[in-house]
């Protein structure tokens, strides 16, 4: 599993046809339930043309009437795909939501293309997605040639895009089961009714509990003066380092640049084990473990003793919002110290280019001190950041975001290597943000990156790959004993 631009994705010659949830105009409703403060931040602050989706290899043969039954299920069953807001000019922003069964799925198809003609098109069907008009979800095929008679490999490409107030990571991943089950089901004749049975929460109820939720803060209150106190002088959010591998844009032309983007695999599973079981016996998690690890490169080859970054987290606490399509997402501010740590590696012979051990009292050391940074931020994160910024003045938005998810025990996960399954984000522009996302998968631990297309910015990311892997492999490999000082 990666999480990179479609562009990076091998994507085949074949007919292209775009798939569009659509509802009579007079079935939709007046919904009284409110939208969450990050909701409404997103309508107001959300570029044209940014979207977040997932792609994959669907297995067996394409057949239209039950796909479009498949992904009519799919909509049906998660509401915040069939919800939208409409401007009311004395109040803002309404919701308004239509039932299931006043959705349509329609099809349109675009033409039997070329590969390089379908890598043009398709990210630009699935950016025709915004907030502020429905749907904000679209799915499109490509179906190529046969492969030939008793070849046995007949698959089709299926991917879909939708606006972030509708989708965060985990319903990227969740989506890769739920539409291929749906469209087994539905090509073996299962009625729409079972199609669409599922016991799931809305997202729609969810953003409501949130807006109550943070309209109990107050601009004297806690979370407020901690997030001030994280940000500090001037209310703005931590770079990474101080050599100018982010900064603000120089000009319209640094502010519209394109990002680079990368994904690079950094341990195999036993490496990945082998840091996690550590970090487990000192009382920590994997996801401490891979940060301690972070720390340890970036103070190695940018010398920074002292991380200040975002840590995004999910909110989906109640048990019927496991399974949901929607944006539960919260920050956690991170302020993370290694200053008196010792290096994690050691190397087996000083003086000699022979390789490195783990030093054990220092990673315990690295580990809690991750442990405490990350434990005392996260009680922030399931106060929405949009009040607290309104509240609290703050007009700047992250520079540094460092996310880890474990997606190994996503149903369906085994089976994504197979279906060449990859989750998507649409390109980003300017020079003043570094975003990282470590996946832990079936396959190991993969770390995507998106950050300023500069000389600098890609020599100092490709030092920080390079460290990452150097620690990794002193773990989980025969013949390698942990130290103990």
């Amino acid at each position: 599993m990666e999480y990179t631009e479609l562009s990076d994705y091998d994507l085949p010659a074949g007919v292209v046809t775009s798939w569009t949830p659509r509802a009579d105009a007079g079935r939709w409703h007046q919904d009284p339930r409110d939208l969450s403060p990050g909701h409404e931040a997103h309508l107001r602050d959300s570029e044209p043309g940014s979207w977040i989706g997932s792609v994959l290899r669907v297995p067996g043969p394409y057949e239209p009437e039950p796909l479009r039954r498949a992904i009519h299920a799919w909509v049906s069953r998660h509401e915040v795909l069939r919800t939208t807001v409409t401007r009311d000019a004395g109040a803002g922003w309404r919701r308004v939501t239509a039932p299931a069964e006043a959705v349509a799925i329609r099809d349109l198809v675009v033409g039997d293309l070329t590969g390089d003609q379908v890598t043009a098109l398709l990210p630009s069907l699935l950016a025709d997605v915004s907030p502020t008009a429905w749907p904000h979800c679209v799915l499109a095929t490509v179906v190529p040639e046969p492969a030939g008679p008793g070849s046995g490999d007949e698959s089709f490409v299926l991917a879909f895009g939708a606006d972030h107030s509708v989708m965060d990571a985990y319903s990227q991943l969740l989506w890769f089961e739920e539409i291929v089950s749906l469209y087994d089901a539905a090509r073996r004749g299962v009625p729409d009714a079972e199609l669409r049975a599922l016991e799931v929460g809305s997202h729609v109820d969810f953003s409501a509990d949130d807006r109550k939720l943070a309209m109990t803060l107050a601009s004297d209150g806690e979370p407020v003066h901690r997030w001030l106190d994280f940000l500090g002088a001037g209310a703005t959010f931590p770079r990474y380092g101080s050599d100018g591998i982010t900064h603000p844009a120089a000009d319209d032309a640094e502010a519209h640049r394109r990002q680079a983007s990368r994904s690079e695999w950094l341990a195999t599973t036993d490496q990945t084990d082998d840091l996690s079981a550590r970090s487990r016996a000192r009382g920590a998690s994997a996801q401490s473990g891979v940060l301690a690890l972070f720390a340890h490169a970036a103070r190695r080859v940018h010398g920074i003793d002292r991380l200040r970054f975002v840590l995004p987290m999910h909110t989906r606490y109640a048990p019927q919002h496991a399974a949901a399509v929607g944006w539960y997402v919260g920050l956690c501010p991170v302020d993370l110290d290694l200053d008196g740590v010792d290096p994690v590696l050691r190397a087996l012979d000083e003086g000699r280019d022979s390789g490195h051990v783990v030093d054990g009292t220092a990673l315990t050391a690295a580990v809690e001190r991750v442990h405490a940074a990350v434990a005392a931020g996260k009680p922030l994160v399931r106060y929405s950041f949009a009040r607290i910024a309104e509240l609290g003045g703050i007009t700047d938005g992250p520079h540094l975001a460092v996310s880890y998810v474990d997606t190994r025990f996503v149903p369906g996960a085994e089976r994504w290597s197979t279906w060449d399954a990859r989750t998507l984000r649409s390109p980003a522009y300017g020079t003043d943000e570094l975003y990282l996302w470590f996946l832990r998968t079936h396959d190991g631990l993969n770390v995507s990156a998106r950050h300023p297309d500069t000389p600098e910015a890609h020599t100092a990311m490709d030092a920080l790959v390079e460290e990452l892997r150097a620690c990794f492999r002193a773990f989980g490999t025969a013949g390698l004993s942990e130290a103990v000082a």
